[in-house]
């Protein structure tokens, strides 16, 4: 009989806090994804940063492309590859200016590559064509791509949407809840960019890709 009020007494107690613990957890939860929102930003005003400096002074990219691009990067990532624009290029943790400058590069508060989510990668769009992601605007629908990470996993990521946002949109960073899903970051128009082209591309089985690549 006493332990049964005893757990009475510890039930009532319990239900009179629940309504503090609630709230103490929805802060909790609320700050986290504001942190994470913060970190987002952060990696968009870095690329943003990039691109700009880009801008400004486009030769900077092309020679440091043209006279790195064959340097071996042994802390890459992996490799990206999409053949309908002859693309095959490193990747790089962190969109750094200098990393920016030679390959693709993780956004690094995005998903990791290879997980569930939504894994950026960002490259300049190089003036020399062929350079970088220089021909990103003649990707379609439907169009292929593949990366292979460090311990040689293939992953193959079908395009299934294009779109052309501000420099400051983070929706396009946001997880679509649609598997791996792989977003290209690159500025737009070629010259004198104002605008982000964005290249959304989600995976796909080997079994689906074996029976469906060209």
């Amino acid at each position: 009989m006493k332990l049964f009020f005893s757990m009475l007494v510890v039930l009532g107690i319990l239900l009179l806090f629940l309504p503090l613990l609630q709230e103490k957890y929805f802060d909790w939860q609320q700050a986290k994804v504001m942190d994470e929102l913060k970190q987002l930003q952060l990696d968009l005003t870095k690329i943003n940063e990039s691109f700009e400096q880009a801008r400004q002074d486009p030769a900077s990219i092309d020679d440091d492309t043209e006279d790195k691009e064959q340097e071996s990067y042994p802390h890459a990532l992996g490799v990206i590859t999409i053949d309908e624009i002859d693309v095959q290029l490193p990747i790089l943790e962190d969109a750094t200016e200098s990393n920016m400058k030679v390959a693709a590069t993780h956004l690094v508060e995005t998903a990791r590559i290879g997980t569930e989510g939504n894994a950026a990668i960002a490259a300049h769009r190089a003036h020399k064509k062929g350079r970088l992601f220089n021909r990103m605007g003649e990707l379609e629908i439907g169009d292929w791509i593949k990366v292979t990470l460090a311990d040689q996993t293939h992953i193959q990521y079908k395009v299934d949407q294009i779109s052309v946002v501000e420099p400051t949109d983070l929706s396009v960073l946001e997880d679509p809840h649609l598997g791996q899903v792989l977003t290209l970051i690159t500025c737009d128009p070629l010259v004198n960019p104002t605008h982000r082209l964005i290249i959304r591309a989600v995976q796909v089985t080997s079994e689906v890709a074996q029976r469906d690549l060209p």
